[in-house]
């Protein structure tokens, strides 16, 4: 079987490990399998290359378009794993040629700026997605009501980076982290929640790179905590991470698209018992009480490591129960077979012709609003602008605009990506600049609003003036 896997990036995220990881299962269950990777954004991490070719999977930097289409029409199945980006949004714009397309869902899909449009399960002959909360996003709704097929299936972790981990003898409790450290992906509170559990000789270490590093180390050192907290920053070698961990402590920010987490499968595989918040797709993977503690509130996080941490015999009832639901739902080895099985039924079905995905002749702006959906209102309504709206509601809109969390505003897909992918666009410059000057940010915000009314936009919509 002939298969072109098309991702945004390849530097070294979950998607990334992911596919290599698939293509080692595949390779030692005796699959015989052709992979080409399409690339669409540089650089590439040039280890992952060096892994992913020795698993032989040829891997092709971004190309032409009849490049794209040529590798499409030569084979059997196309796999896009899926995340809003703007390079990826705008090649499924495009006239494409025949095929049988499944699009992994590498995000829960729920909240914006990772959304799962109703198009996206249209255009698709057969879906993955990540946790059972996907299976409320319009994609997989309009997937379904076409009949195409939808197959949960968790993300594949390479659990052989975990063997021979042996636990080590160490003072205190250690509680960790592993991950993005950015507030697009840790909890905007991180540094507040985990000083505000009360065991004493208890710390936390936090593995994992970042721009937030810095900022976390002088929140812990403000609340008095910076001596309980350690930055390891980036590390391969999860062995030694996890050695002399006793719990891993996981809240991540509401608006997460994180789904089935392959950090939180690793932990729970080591077992160690994780502490999670409630409401996003990662908290899907843990059972409260049975496999770890899932927490309502965030107020409800630091109560529940402080109980974890007092009580031994409940901190290993919890790891015992989680290691063996790690290996009975995220083996690598059987949800490859999983995996495998749909490739195999799609590449006997005819290929087709589909609709491109809407929003091909908008501007920059235009296209970024169609990748959120229903869930776009306040920038159709600031797109639009007056007359179509009463300045009040205008006004509103960049209100709300401007206040965005920092997953919309800074994360993957968000506004700021789109505006850096297209920093010419007037409406991203000037929506990202009300993102900078709600955050203090003056001489960014200056820059962008400066591109934004040289390029039209009304004086009004940036000093709040009343419109001339």
């Amino acid at each position: 079987m002939r298969i072109l896997h098309i991702m945004p990036r390849f530097i070294g995220g979950g998607p990334e490990r992911h596919l290599l990881a698939l293509a080692a299962a595949w390779r030692q269950s005796g699959h015989v399998t052709e992979h080409r990777l399409l690339v669409l954004e540089p650089p590439l991490s040039a280890a992952l290359v060096v892994r992913a070719r020795k698993l032989g999977i040829q891997v092709l930097p971004r190309r032409s378009r009849a490049d794209i289409a040529a590798a499409i029409e030569a084979a059997d199945v196309v796999e896009i794993c899926f995340w809003n980006h703007p390079l990826l949004s705008d090649l499924l714009r495009e006239d494409l040629p025949a095929m049988r397309l499944i699009v992994n869902a590498a995000v829960s899909g729920l909240k914006p700026p990772q959304v799962l449009t109703a198009p996206l399960g249209l255009f698709a002959d057969a879906m993955t997605i990540l946790v059972a909360a996907s299976e409320q996003t319009p994609a997989v709704r309009a997937a379904r009501a076409a009949g195409r097929t939808v197959a949960t299936i968790p993300m594949l972790a390479d659990m052989t980076r975990l063997d021979g981990l042996v636990p080590r003898p160490h003072r205190g409790i250690r509680v960790g982290y592993l991950g993005l450290v950015e507030p697009t992906k840790m909890h905007p509170r991180f540094a507040e929640l985990s000083a505000a559990v009360a065991v004493p000789q208890l710390r936390f270490d936090i593995f994992g790179d970042g721009t937030w590093a810095a900022e976390l180390m002088r929140r812990f050192e403000a609340l008095g905590a910076g001596s309980r907290v350690r930055f390891h920053g980036h590390t391969e070698d999860l062995r030694e991470a996890f050695a002399e961990l006793d719990i891993f402590g996981y809240p991540l920010a509401a608006e997460t698209y994180a789904s089935s987490e392959k950090t939180l499968q690793e932990a729970m595989w080591a077992g160690i018992p994780p502490v999670v918040l409630a409401g996003n797709g990662a908290s899907e993977l843990v059972a409260h009480e049975r496999t770890g503690l899932v927490c309502d509130s965030e107020t409800d996080y630091p109560r529940a490591i402080e109980r974890l941490a007092t009580d031994a015999a409940l901190r290993q009832r919890l790891a015992t129960a989680a290691r063996a639901h790690a290996r009975a739902h995220f083996d690598p080895a059987q949800n490859a077979l999983r995996s495998r099985a749909l490739f195999e039924a799609l590449a006997g079905q005819p290929r087709r012709c589909r609709e491109p995905l809407p929003g091909r002749g908008l501007s920059a702006a235009g296209r970024f609003v169609t990748t959120l959906g229903d869930q776009a209102e306040c920038f159709e309504a600031s797109m639009a602008g007056t007359p179509f709206h009463s300045p009040a509601s205008v006004r509103d809109a960049d209100a709300t605009i401007a206040s965005a969390s920092a997953v919309l505003a800074r994360g993957e897909g968000g506004v700021i990506h789109h505006r850096n992918a297209f920093p010419d666009d007037p409406l991203l410059r000037f929506w990202s600049g009300l993102i900078a000057r709600h955050a203090g940010d003056d001489e960014t915000a200056r820059a962008d609003f400066d591109v934004a009314v040289a390029a039209g936009l009304p004086a009004w919509r940036i000093t709040g003036e009343p419109i001339p």
